[in-house]
């Protein structure tokens, strides 16, 4: 993940809740980039459900800094 760009293998959160698919995802849930094109991100959360061609919600995803997030879970250890 250099310079804050999303891609593949990125970890990311939603910034809104967004209904899709049958499914409610809540402001901050999270997915791993699987793959991508022109029409957007493809997006797969912990439970394997996946959102495809995200182009239309990508003002609603937030790039998770990962070295961010076990500095600060180490300055609780």
């Amino acid at each position: 993940m250099e310079n804050g760009q999303i891609r593949i293998g990125s970890r990311i959160r939603l910034l809104d809740d967004i209904p899709m698919f049958g499914i409610f995802y809540k402001k901050g849930h999270q997915f791993t980039v699987y793959g991508g094109s022109y029409r957007g991100w493809d997006l797969i959360d912990d439970d394997g459900h996946k959102m495809t061609e995200c182009l239309f919600i990508h003002d609603k995803l937030e790039l998770i800094d990962r070295r961010l997030k076990i500095e600060k879970i180490m300055s609780k250890i």
